[in-house]
């Protein structure tokens, strides 16, 4: 999901095919701190089809008007490091 204005029903009908199943305890995503610390490239490796799905709702966030500007620049500066650290996650 790449559009940074998504609308409500865009990011609804993009999560709905989301397997949350793989991010909890057996799923093919889930890692434990002991794990990632013993392989931190576990870490990445997991964590970017989780910032996947939720960057779409994090930019709507940053678009909603009653969200304080210093709020919207903390989701901007997180999106801005994570995007670096998963480029594909946009796509």
């Amino acid at each position: 999901m790449a559009a940074a204005a998504a609308t409500f029903e865009q990011i609804d009908e993009f999560l709905k095919g989301a397997d949350l199943a793989s991010f909890q305890p057996g799923g093919q995503f889930h890692l434990t701190a002991e794990q990632a610390r013993a392989n931190p490239s576990l870490a990445l490796k997991n964590l970017c089809p989780a910032y996947r799905l939720m960057r779409p709702i994090l930019n709507a966030m940053a678009a909603i008007p009653l969200i304080p500007a210093n709020w919207k620049g903390v989701i901007k500066a997180f999106t801005g490091v994570m995007d670096e650290l998963c480029p594909n996650a946009g796509k």
